[in-house]
């Protein structure tokens, strides 16, 4: 510092030394007078030159990423080895995700090996359970797995009495229905006592009838195909009320409207009932005709 203040009187004096005292005469002096106060002045202020060349390097983008943590892992988690590429694949109770990620699949110890037998060149990574144990594990060997089930003594349920505490029968059971010649059409349902103190067949049995085929056609069939048919007579109905509404007619049409109807139904369930009588005096005179034989 001491030096820069003693080198501005040193060339205060070479600028005087350079400038003239006689008066300009011609252009030629002239300019040769002018450049030489400019030198004097340049060496007495010094010049200042730009300290930053440009702009740019101040906007470009960071060039730390965010880290990929790749690599083998300690503890902690299911995965053992981050990695791009299949580096390592999955030996004894691991798996591999879509990534190249190695997960375990038990809680234990990891172990890095080699199995020939299966790949000549690969190297497999494996989690056993005992710390002293050496993967791979030998040819047709047990596999080793941990259930974390434990032991427990099973009893036999015990039977439930024949009548409950307030004199009702804890179980009944329906008789199947039959064809015309005598054959079941479905099992019997056995209907069991509940809190509630209704009768009510098990889940298991509803699944299984619901199963049975019937005529050709299941029972949930023909269930959504009786649905079908109540739910089609309802809208008839609703339909021809409504039409004996717009017609205006009195009451003693809609009535016997009604009653007539109603003897149709009546002669059908007759007919119904005598076709039914029919099959079963056939039904019985075949069975005393085969007894008879």
């Amino acid at each position: 510092m001491r030096l820069l203040q003693l080198q501005q009187p040193l060339r205060a004096a070479a600028a005087g030394l350079l400038r003239t005292a006689a008066p300009i005469q011609s252009t030629t002096s002239t300019a040769a007078q002018l450049f030489r106060a400019d030198a004097a002045n340049a060496l007495v202020a010094g010049r200042r030159y730009a300290s930053v060349k440009s702009q740019g390097a101040y906007k470009l983008a960071p060039k730390r990423t965010i880290p990929k943590k790749l690599g083998a892992k300690r503890t902690g988690g299911t995965s053992t080895v981050v990695a791009r590429g299949a580096l390592w694949w999955p030996g004894e109770n691991c798996i591999m995700g879509r990534d190249h990620t190695i997960h375990a699949m038990a809680t234990g110890y990891v172990k890095y090996y080699r199995d020939p037998a299966r790949h000549p060149d690969r190297k497999y990574i494996g989690v056993v359970f005992n710390k002293d144990d050496v993967l791979p594990y030998p040819a047709h060997a047990e596999r080793k797995r941990k259930l974390n089930m434990s032991a427990h003594t099973i009893f036999n349920p015990a039977e439930a009495p024949a009548v409950s505490s307030s004199g009702i029968p804890t179980q009944i059971i329906r008789p199947a229905p039959r064809t015309a010649k005598g054959a079941p059409i479905e099992p019997a349902r056995v209907l069991k006592l509940k809190d509630d103190y209704s009768y009510r067949e098990d889940n298991w049995r509803i699944g299984r009838l619901v199963k049975l085929n019937i005529g050709g056609m299941s029972r949930k069939a023909r269930m959504r195909q009786r649905r079908y048919a109540k739910e089609r007579n309802i809208a008839g109905q609703r339909a021809a009320e409504a039409k004996y509404a717009d017609m205006e007619v009195d009451e003693w049409t809609i009535a016997a409207s009604k009653r007539l109807q109603e003897q149709r139904n009546a002669a059908a369930q007759k007919k119904n009932l005598k076709a039914k009588q029919k099959a079963a005096k056939m039904a019985k005179k075949a069975g005393k005709a085969k007894a008879k034989r």
